[in-house]
């Protein structure tokens, strides 16, 4: 486990001399003792004495103080504490103050595996392995995930993991090359073809080679499948089993069709699910095989799954067995969501089951890699209206959904109580012990999972008007089943399936749903639709309408962005989906009411913003959540503009709003909610339900789309497993080609090279002048990165390239070779303060090689967006004279966010500027990559106090006079950023003032910190 300790502290470490005694440890804790043929463990409690930061940072809960003392404080790098075979050792890792490293050992027996490290001011490592428990105290007896061999049999420490078999770096089977591999790639998971069409291609294809003796590497599509389906990774058979109603039926008249009906279920064995997630070698960087506390600056971090409590008070219940010491816990995070594939066609239904691992982390989660795999269809019931009042047919809804879940994972129960053996993706043994942990579904299906009363809240004692009420608990539900019969009980209170498994508690495994709650729920459901009630109420029907269709013409005004949806018609579309939603509130509504409506309107939608992308943080501090907290507060404030105007004239008795007093309760528990929201579950519908049912006939279609998602499974388990084996390097082709050149001369054929780099755009849109090289804004992989900013890879056509004079002339810049001799002064006076006189500045007689470039690549580290494992996000920054979106040609200049050097945080230490040009040209040898910019300058000091956002101002010599313009390193740029317009009062906007003119025609801009999670970030 990792913790930062203030820089400030006492530490007392061991004297040279002096041997570490047996009987300190007795003191320090309990022993807690288990064996594995000669290997004996005993965990150790251990607290270090804190100079500054929290007092409660470093207690021990249930153990007396444990103290190595030296006379001379030193800076303590590392203490371990090993056991082999019941010998254990400590061994202290210590500088001196002239720098040299010392270790000092003694030897005592029956310590096993206990790691500490990060004390002092040397190693930034953190608490190592040992348990933390509440309150920054380091727990006695908590399981901490020890390698072991596959019988289950500890290794000693630092042993490397016991290999796997070995495999050749050229063994593609079942595939006969990587051609076959990379094809069977194509066509199954990218091109979607029918079977008709895949037989003539492949039939072409190979009719090319019979002349050379050779066929395609799959000739049909019956060889496609059958060489997926031979495939041993991944491949989790499918099994099913079939309920039926067996209580009561009715005594005169027909019996419901229901009652009748035989209802399958079809799931697929949970542990070998959790298995393949767990050995995954692309989780290596992002896995935790035991619990964690942050801490940076002696303030607490909430990130991923196993940095919240509840893990360690799970940890704390599973060590009272001693037999489960040593091993990992890992939750079993489950997710349900109904999700319908065609509406035209008879609303077909599906209720998928998903399961995950908490080990994993949330970005890994979030980045769709297979840490989210489907296990089953759960079935659903149908009934007419009748039957939908009648109580034997819910309860029978209730109980097929319960039991199924029962039924689906009952393979992991045994393993609740008693280790089962996994590999990891450290390639390591482990002992594992499971337990049901967060359950992620939005609020109609929470109710139905912890069988509470819809429009109730499942984790407060009160009802949602303040009322007491019976909170459902775990305790009083067991108390429930030892004097109540089974069936009253399903009636009168219902089981949830967590009662059948140890220490599953559903009624605190329900976790907060950003997207249902928050997104959907609490902003589009209620502030969209509550202030179109306020206008109307207002103004009248009539001018109340008008006034959102011009409220609309503003949104549709918003200039373009990377990746950004455009709202043409405003709010008037007709099905709101997750992502709607989300590019709705990016697009800040609250900026284009202003005039409009009533201050506290505003105030209620921005604390509202800055609740949800508060929340929506990777990484969320006890600063952060105070700031949380204090956003709630102001929402609950403003909003009682909505009751006192009689749009919500009986208050707010809503369970989604409800729902997020209780975040800050469920983060500290759960850590970072964006790794456990149903946006995850709803974006892995497209590949394990919709596109599988699209690729059906559509006839008994889910036992097509179960062998559809094992082929899926079975693909991506073997692109993981040749990739590991680095097999996959580079492109295809140019492995074939690299094969060749390394054949004897007298086998090679040829030695033809191709470069294919085009890639595909993520704006609707088309730049006119340029060929389409750059690559769709969105996730990426590779190497982590702050920010790095580059040039597109193909320069754009048709201008003269002689001189920076002919080049300024062309793009109507008569001064840009004085700019560009500023910029290379600056570039050689780096210190230099003001603005030096031409004459001082380089001549560029000696630049050449001009280059012009329609767009820059920015990526950079994302976190909080959906992003790469590596949490690598890319953006497209465009400055082009014709881009053509919507029917509309006219020029694009997209803004960015410029670093400063500044040391102030946020916005106070960056510059906004429009890119009008960027280019590159080499100067005495050196390349020099620049964009050409109109600066943007603050209009205040601070931000705007009714919306939070800083208002820029496009910056010019004189009112109406030229603009200011520069040259800037394109390594000065940090990001896109995007402008939203100052629209002031309710004057209506001209019509001739579009989308793609807004930047021009418009004198003050909002900095919108709401376009993305990173910016939020960034600039707040």
């Amino acid at each position: 486990m990792r913790m930062s300790f203030p820089s400030s502290r006492t530490v007392h470490v061991l004297k040279k001399s002096t041997p570490l005694r047996a009987d300190w440890l007795e003191r320090a804790s309990s022993p807690m003792r288990t064996s594995c043929k000669a290997s004996v463990m005993l965990w150790v409690s251990v607290a270090w004495k804190i100079g500054v930061g929290k007092a409660d940072v470093g207690r021990i809960a249930k153990a007396d103080v444990f103290c190595v003392e030296e006379a001379k404080p030193v800076g303590v790098d590392k203490i371990t504490v090993i056991g082999i075979g019941g010998i254990g050792q400590v061994g202290i890792e210590r500088t001196d103050g002239a720098g040299a490293g010392k270790a000092s050992t003694a030897s005592m027996e029956g310590i096993d595996g206990v790691e500490i490290g990060g004390i002092g001011g040397v190693s930034s490592e953190g608490i190592g392995a040992v348990g933390i428990g509440k309150a920054g105290t380091m727990g006695a007896g908590i399981p901490k995930g020890l390698p072991c061999d596959h019988r289950g049999c500890f290794l000693p420490l630092g042993a490397p993991p016991v290999p796997p078999p070995p495999q050749s770096e050229d063994d593609w089977t079942p595939f006969a090359s990587r051609a076959g591999f990379e094809l069977a790639n194509i066509l199954y998971l990218k091109a979607h073809l029918s079977q008709s069409i895949i037989n003539d291609l492949l039939d072409v294809w190979s009719a090319t080679l019979v002349p050379h003796g050779d066929l395609a590497p799959i000739t049909s599509h019956r060889d496609l499948h059958s060489q997926i389906d031979a495939v041993d990774l991944g491949n989790v058979p499918w099994r099913s089993y079939t309920a039926q109603y067996q209580w009561l039926r009715p005594e005169n008249g027909p019996v419901p069709e229901w009652m009748g009906t035989k209802y399958q279920i079809w799931f697929r064995d949970p542990r070998k699910v959790v298995h393949n997630i767990l050995a995954n070698p692309e989780f290596v960087s992002g896995i935790d095989y035991v619990p964690h506390q942050d801490f940076q600056d002696g303030e607490r971090q909430y990130r991923d799954l196993m940095s919240g409590t509840w893990v360690w008070e799970q940890c704390d219940i599973i060590a009272t067995d001693p037999t489960t010491h040593g091993a990992m816990f890992v939750p079993i995070v489950l997710g349900t969501d109904k999700t319908t594939v065609s509406v035209a066609t008879g609303q077909q239904v599906y209720h998928p089951v998903y399961l995950s691992v908490g080990n994993v982390h949330n970005r890994i989660r979030r980045a769709h890699k297979h840490a989210l795999v489907l296990i089953g269809f759960l079935p659903i019931p149908k009934g007419s209206r009748e039957d939908w009042k009648s109580e034997l047919f819910r309860d029978f809804r209730r109980r097929l959904f319960h039991g199924s879940l029962t039924v689906m994972n009952e393979p992991l129960k045994r393993y609740m109580t008693t280790w089962d053996v996994v590999r990891c993706a450290d390639k390591h043994f482990r002992r594992a012990i499971y337990g049901i942990g967060p359950y992620i579904a939005d609020y109609p299906e929470q109710s139905t999972a912890a069988g509470t009363v819809y429009g109730w809240c499942e984790a407060d004692p009160k009802d949602l008007d303040g009322l007491p009420t019976e909170l459902r608990t775990l305790a009083r539900l067991l108390r429930l089943i030892d004097t109540q019969d089974e069936d009253t009980l399903w009636f009168g209170h219902g089981i949830p399936f967590t009662a059948k498994f140890p220490r599953a508690d559903i009624y605190e495994l329900l976790t907060p749903d950003l997207l249902h709650q928050a997104i959907k729920g609490t902003f589009k459901d209620h502030l969209v639709s509550w202030v179109e009630e306020y206008l109307k109420l207002v103004h009248g029907p009539s001018q109340g309408s008008e006034i959102l269709d011009e409220i609309d013409r503003r949104i549709a005004l918003v200039p373009l962005f990377p990746g950004l949806r455009r709202f043409k018609q405003g709010r008037n579309f007709q099905q709101w989906t997750g992502n709607d939603s989300k590019a709705f509130m990016k697009v800040v509504f609250v900026t284009s009411l202003e005039g409009f409506v009533a201050i506290d309107i505003i105030k209620t939608l921005t604390a509202f913003m800055d609740f949800c992308y508060i929340a929506r943080l990777d990484t969320i501090t006890e600063t952060a959540l105070d700031a949380l907290d204090d956003s709630l507060r102001r929402f609950h404030h403003h909003r009682k503009i909505f009751q006192e105007s009689g749009v919500r004239p009986t208050g707010f008795s809503l369970p989604r709003q409800h729902a997020l007093t209780h975040y800050r309760y469920h983060i500290e528990k759960f850590g970072a909610p964006n790794g456990l929201s149903s946006s995850i579950t709803e974006s892995k519908h497209i590949t394990a339900v919709k596109k599988p049912w699209r690729q059906s006939n559509r006839y008994n279609a889910l036992g097509q789309m179960l062998t559809t998602n094992s082929r899926n499974d079975k693909l991506a388990a073997a692109r993981v497993d040749f990739s590991t084996r680095g097999m996959l390097n580079g492109t295809c082709l140019g492995d074939a080609l690299e094969r060749l050149r390394n054949l004897p001369e007298d086998t090679a054929g040829g030695d033809d090279d191709t470069e294919d780099d085009s890639d595909s755009d993520g704006d609707n849109g088309q730049d006119l002048d340029a060929d389409e090289d750059e690559e769709a804004t969105g996730p990426v992989d590779g190497p982590p990165t702050l920010s790095e900013v580059t040039l597109a890879l193909k320069p754009a056509p048709g201008y003269p390239l002689i001189s920076f004079q002919e080049l300024g002339r062309h793009i109507k810049q008569e001064n840009l070779e004085s700019l560009v001799r500023i910029f290379l002064f600056y570039q050689q006076n780096p210190t230099f303060a003001g603005t030096p006189p031409i004459t001082a500045c380089p001549t560029v007689e000696y630049a050449d090689q001009i280059s012009v470039f329609h767009s820059a690549k920015a990526v950079f580290c994302a976190p909080g967006n959906h992003s790469s494992i590596e949490e690598l996000y890319r953006e497209t920054i465009r400055s082009t004279p014709r881009w053509q979106t919507s029917g509309i040609t006219a020029p694009r200049r997209d803004c960015i966010l410029i670093a400063t050097g500044s040391d102030e945080a946020g916005t106070r230490g960056l510059d906004v500027a429009r890119v009008h040009l960027f280019f590159s040209f080499v100067f005495k040898g050196e390349l020099f990559q620049c964009a050409l910019v109109h600066e943007f300058c603050k209009s205040f000091a601070d931000p705007d106090l009714d919306n939070g956002l800083w208002i820029f101002e496009p910056d010019y010599a004189e009112d109406a006079g030229p603009r200011i313009m520069s040259v800037i390193h394109i390594d000065s740029i940090v990001r896109a950023a995007h402008l939203l317009p100052v629209f002031g009062g309710d004057t209506p906007i001209p019509r001739e003032i579009n989308f793609t003119n807004t930047l021009d025609a418009f004198r003050a801009f909002y900095l919108n910190k709401y376009i993305d999670y990173h910016a939020f970030q960034t600039l707040s």
